[in-house]
């Protein structure tokens, strides 16, 4: 299983490429359906440089709004 990207500039034919690890044949037929292609935006905002940021509210030993400790996030890793 693989992915990769397509330049915003590309004009020319998209394929795939299959590779059989197993020891049994693997056949693909005309109108198989075969891969997958996500289409997807790419936004590039513009962006300001600020000497500093307004204040936020933070709370003590969590990470951003997820409400996860960093204690219980060092368990995971």
């Amino acid at each position: 299983m693989g992915s990769g990207v397509i330049d915003v500039d590309y004009r020319d034919l998209v394929g795939i490429v299959f590779f059989n690890h197993s020891e049994a044949d693997f056949s693909v037929k005309p109108d198989d359906r075969a891969a997958q292609m996500i289409v997807q935006v790419i936004a590039t905002p513009e962006v300001a440089e600020v000497e500093d940021l307004d204040a936020t509210v933070r709370r003590e030993g969590l990470l951003g709004s997820t409400d996860v400790s960093t204690q219980k996030l060092c368990r995971y890793i």
